[in-house]
C-alpha cells in the first residue's frame, strides 16, 4: 500500500507560511511632552476640594483623594500648584518647590503625597521627568523638626516610580531626593532630569517613598515629590 505525502506535505506547506508570516511592527511616535500649565487653579493650588478625584493633563489622569473634616482636610495623590515660597517650614507650605519655579520656568507643576496613581491617555513609553523637592520635606530634612530627624551621614529619602502594563508590573525606577550616604549630602532643591525608560510600554505608573528616618507609623520625612515635564512617545501598532 503507497502511504499518501498529501498531509505531511500541507503540514510543511502550513508551517512555512507561518514562518513567513510578518509580525506587524511597534511603531512610537514622536515625544511628546506632560506639563500642567493648563490646569485651571484656585489661589495658586488645585487641592481636590471639587471632590473630583482627579486632574488632567496633556490626556493624562492624575488621581487625588481628598476628604473633608469638621476639623479640616486631608488628601493625597496628586495636587496641582504654583506656589514658590522656599522659606517658610512646615505642612502649611505642602504645596510650594523648593526649586522657586517649576521645572524649565514653568509656572505650574504637580505635587505628589504619600501614595500616588497616573493613568495614561494609552500605552505610552515614558522617557524622563523632572523632580524636585517640596519645601516641607526638604526644609524637614535640611533642619529637622518636631516630628523628624535632621538628616545626617547615611540618611537617604527616595521616590519609587513603578510602571504598570493592563495592571501588571513592568519595572521600577529609584530616585533619591536626600542622600548622605557615603559621605553624600545630597538634598534635591532644584529640577532634576530622571530616566525612567526602563519602565517600558506602560498605561499608568505609580509613585511612593521611602526614608531611613522611620518611626512607629513608619517613614516620618514628609512624604512628597514635585514633578513636572514628563516625556513620553504613544505606542502605535502600524498596519501590514
Amino acid at each position: 500500500m503507497k502511504k499518501s505525502l498529501f498531509f505531511p506535505l500541507m503540514l510543511l506547506f502550513s508551517l512555512f507560511l507561518i514562518s513567513c508570516e510578518e509580525e506587524e511592527p511597534i511603531v512610537e511616535k514622536t515625544l511628546s511632552y506632560v506639563t500642567f500649565e493648563d490646569v485651571e487653579l484656585t489661589d495658586s493650588v488645585w487641592t481636590g476640594s471639587n471632590g473630583a478625584g482627579k486632574f488632567s493633563a496633556s490626556g493624562f489622569d492624575f488621581e487625588n483623594s481628598f476628604s473633608k473634616f469638621d476639623w479640616g482636610s486631608s488628601w493625597k495623590g496628586f495636587a496641582c500648584s504654583a506656589k514658590t515660597d522656599t522659606q517658610t517650614a512646615g505642612y502649611l507650605n505642602e504645596y510650594s518647590v523648593i526649586a522657586g519655579i517649576g521645572a524649565a520656568k514653568s509656572a505650574k507643576f504637580a505635587v505628589v503625597y504619600d501614595t500616588a496613581t497616573v493613568i495614561c491617555n494609552a500605552s505610552v513609553k515614558l522617557s524622563s521627568m523632572m523632580l524636585t523637592n517640596n519645601t516641607y520635606a526638604y526644609l524637614d530634612m535640611k533642619t529637622g523638626s518636631l516630628f523628624t530627624k535632621k538628616f545626617a551621614a547615611n540618611d537617604w529619602f527616595k521616590v519609587t516610580i513603578t510602571g504598570y502594563k493592563n495592571k501588571i508590573k513592568t519595572n521600577s525606577v529609584d530616585y533619591y531626593l536626600a542622600d548622605f550616604r557615603d559621605g553624600k549630602t545630597f538634598i534635591s532643591n532644584s529640577w532634576n532630569i530622571v530616566d525612567v525608560s526602563t519602565l517600558g510600554e506602560v498605561d499608568m505608573f505609580s509613585f511612593a517613598f521611602d526614608s531611613s528616618d522611620k518611626g512607629v507609623y513608619g517613614v516620618n520625612t514628609p512624604k512628597y515629590v514635585c514633578i513636572d515635564n514628563i516625556s513620553y512617545s504613544e505606542i502605535e501598532v502600524s498596519a501590514k
